[in-house]
Formats: C-alpha cells, structure tokens, sequence
C-alpha cells in the first residue's frame, strides 16, 4: 500500500472541521458570515486591493472571488469600484460596516485557531507549517 495514498484525506478531512468549528462560533458570535467570506474580509481590512490580487491572496480562483465579493457588496461590507485607468479591473475595498464586522468575527477566529493548535508544540506547530508549505508549493509548480 503507497504511503502517499491518504493525503488528499487528511487535508479535506481538517479543512471541514475547521471550517464547521467557524460556522458554529459565528453563530453563536451573531456573526452572518461564512469562513470563506472571512477570508476576503480579513485580506481586506488588511488593505483594499483589486479583485485579481485579492483572488490570488486568499488562494481562490477569481469566479469565486467575484460571487464572494458580489455577496459582501449586497451586505454593505465592502465596495467594489471600476479602475478609472483599467475598466476591466475592479478595486475592492470594506466599509465601516465591514470593519466592525471582522472587530466582532475576530475573537470567534481566534478561538477556533487556538482549539486548532491544542496540544501543538511551538516546534509542531512550525514544522506542520513548513511541511504544508511544502505541499503547497509542489503542486503549486506543476501548475
């Protein structure tokens, strides 16, 4: 039996939990938002950016972005305006409602990551990184 065989499992099998444990916290926090909506509210309250570089940040293709952003946008969350220069680029940028959004969302993601990390060493959670990283980027160059 390859040793290989169970990696897609394992990932997928984490990546649920993970993302039902912030679907529950944001219930409870009162926070109507989904973990992949997060994504871009975080990257954007870090600085506004065009829709493209915000796709390839947060590690999504641009469609999904695009449906993502266009639900952040009915919500009031965030803005998206036509490049002046571009008019095929949009700049994406969150509001105050936004803002006070992620204020609100932050402790339930905080919690949830530090469920995540229980038990972890300082040295497990840095090799686990690495090591997912690494994964990452072998598949990321044969693309």
């Amino acid at each position: 039996m390859s040793p290989y065989k169970e990696l897609g499992s394992f990932i997928d099998r984490t990546y649920k939990v993970v993302r039902q444990d912030l679907i529950n916290r944001f219930k409870l926090a009162k926070v109507d938002i989904t973990p992949e909506q997060w994504v871009i509210l975080s990257k954007l309250s870090e600085r506004d950016m065009y829709q493209t570089e915000l796709a390839c940040n947060s590690f999504r293709d641009k469609p999904t972005v695009s449906r993502i952003v266009d639900l952040l946008v009915k919500k009031g969350l965030v803005e998206r305006t036509r490049d002046t220069m571009d008019g095929r680029k949009f700049h994406v940028s969150i509001t105050k409602n936004g803002e006070l959004l992620v204020q609100k969302a932050s402790p339930a993601v905080e919690d949830s990551r530090k469920l995540g990390w229980t038990n972890l060493t300082d040295n497990e959670y840095q090799v686990l990184i690495a090591t997912l990283d690494k994964v990452f980027t072998n598949y990321s160059e044969r693309s």
